[in-house]
Order: C-alpha cells, then structure tokens, then sequence
C-alpha cells in the first residue's frame, strides 16, 4: 500500500458555507444560521481523503496569488499531500464559492472557478506521470475545450504507462461536456457518477439500463452515487447495491463535499484489493465523516 501513489487531477477552491431557514428573493436578504469557511473542489477533497486513509497522493492543480492560497497551500501540505505540481498563478484568483443551504436540503451555489479555469500544465505532468500507478480526474477540469484537450492527452499517456484511472464526471449539463466524458470513457477503469450525471450521461430507461450504456461505451466499472440511497457498482459480471450509512439528523453538518470525499474511501479500497462491496462501504464511511464534521475536511488535517 505504502509504495502506491495516486495522482488526482482537479479544483481546488475555498467554499464559504452558509446555512439558512429561507432563501431571499433577487434583491433580498436572509440571516444565515451558521456559516462556515471550508476547504473545497472536487479534486482537492478527493485526494485529501486519499491521503487521510494512508495511500501517497499527489495533487495537480491551479491556484491563484491571493491570501486563500497561502491557506490552501497550507492545509494540503498538512494533509500530507505531495503539492509539487501545485501551481499559483500570478494575476488569478483562487477558486472560490458560497454556498447557501437551506433545511430542505438543496444547495444553491456562486461562484468562480478562478485559476482553476485555467489548462493544468502538460509537460510537467506527463513528465512525472510513472511515478504512480492509479490517475483520477475531477471532471470539472474537462469544461474549458483546451483544458479537456489537455487532461485527454494526459489520461492517454497515463494509460499508455499502465496506470489504471478513474473519473467523476463533476458536469454534465450542457451537451457537449456530456460528449466529452462520453469519449473518455474508454480509456476509464472506474467512473464515479452520481444519480443525475448517470442519467444524463447513460440516457433514457431504468438505473440499470444506464449503467450498461455506460459500460458499452468502454469503462471498467460504474459505481453511481445515489445519496440517502446509498451507492450501487456495476461492472460487467455483477452489480450490488450498498445502503448509506444511516445519519441522525441532528448529526448532519453538510452534504458539500460528500461525493468527493466517497470517491477518495472506494478508490482506497480498490486500489487496496477489497472487494467492491467492501470498498463500497469504505467509500459511505468516508462521506459519512464529511458530512458529520462541522468544518468539513479541514477537520481530517492533522494540524
């Protein structure tokens, strides 16, 4: 386990959470209960979570040249990521997002990608990638055409080099971001949708019926997010179905950052040599302590 090392390609970002009784109308204002600064983006969570379950990870990802950066940076390195391929970008700013949550459930969003936005640098990249063995990819860094365009060429030569791979899809709303993970995915050993991205991705029919188109289009493995439902794997000889941990309400701090954070338990337990239902449970553990942790990951960092 020691000598495998993971590297995550993805957002990094700050989320300034904010719980609220009422969401105001355009114009309005609301007194939000608690809020909360948190450490975000799809692919920082992920990899800290990798790296909080004992597997050597590495980050590749864009800053900005602001404060946040300095607080980033900081609180990567104390999770014991390897930040070398880490860049802060002069004349950017750090990805940043409020999120306001209301008792309901549903979260409404703002933000800016920032330097994230931003193509990761290739050269650099490829030139390090045999030192590891598996690369995920945060899909958020697969919108902007040069960027995907730049994580393509890097997921080729990443399986050219033998690593295995996976991949949350992270947006999937506009046609042609869902093209774009579609032709991806055969290069893919482990895709980690959630319930709307799969149906968006997988097409009309029953869960199942989705999950095969999924799997004809050429990945390994579909392991689909399904919330308080729980997560189901399906692969081409099985599929299992996993119930959530089981929550008490007064124990939930915030959904934000849940999936990421369960990518991070399976692929742990994967990568490891579980059996998918093991690593399925694995990954449920994981967002169960995001969710319960009333600061998010930065209360998995070793300070």
């Amino acid at each position: 386990m020691k000598d495998l090392k993971i590297l995550v390609l993805g957002d990094i970002a700050i989320d300034f959470n904010m719980q609220t009784s009422t969401y105001p109308p355009e114009g309005g204002a609301a007194h939000a209960s608690q809020a909360d600064m948190r450490l975000g983006g799809s692919g920082c969570l992920t990899a800290l979570t990798l790296s909080g379950l004992g597997l050597p990870t590495a980050l590749a990802g864009n800053l900005g040249s602001d404060m946040f950066a300095e607080f980033i940076m900081q609180k990567i390195r104390s999770g014991g990521l390897d930040s070398s391929l880490v860049r802060r970008l002069p004349d950017e700013q750090s990805g940043f997002f409020l999120i306001a949550a209301t008792p309901s459930g549903k979260h409404t969003t703002f933000g800016n990608r920032g330097a994230n936005a931003q193509p990761l640098p290739l050269e650099d990249i490829t030139a390090r990638l045999s030192e590891f063995k598996h690369l995920h990819i945060s899909g958020y860094i697969l919108i902007d055409e040069e960027q995907f365009q730049v994580t393509r060429r890097i997921l080729l030569r990443a399986k050219q080099l033998g690593l295995t791979t996976s991949l949350d899809p992270g947006v999937c709303y506009a046609p042609e971001a869902q093209e774009k993970v579609r032709s991806l995915l055969q290069y893919i050993d482990v895709f980690l949708p959630n319930r709307d991205e799969t149906a968006r991705l997988g097409g009309p029919g029953e869960l199942n019926d989705q999950l095969a188109v999924l799997l004809e289009l050429g990945c390994g493995a579909v392991i689909v997010k399904l919330g308080k439902e729980g997560c189901r794997y399906y692969d081409r000889h099985q599929w299992l179905d996993q119930a959530a941990d089981p929550i008490p309400q007064e124990e939930i701090k915030d959904i934000t950052g849940a999936g990421d954070s369960f990518n991070g338990g399976f692929l742990s337990g994967i990568l490891a040599g579980e059996t998918p239902a093991k690593a399925l449970r694995m990954g449920n553990r994981a967002a169960r302590r995001i969710i319960t942790s009333p600061h998010g990951i930065l209360d998995l960092i070793p300070t």
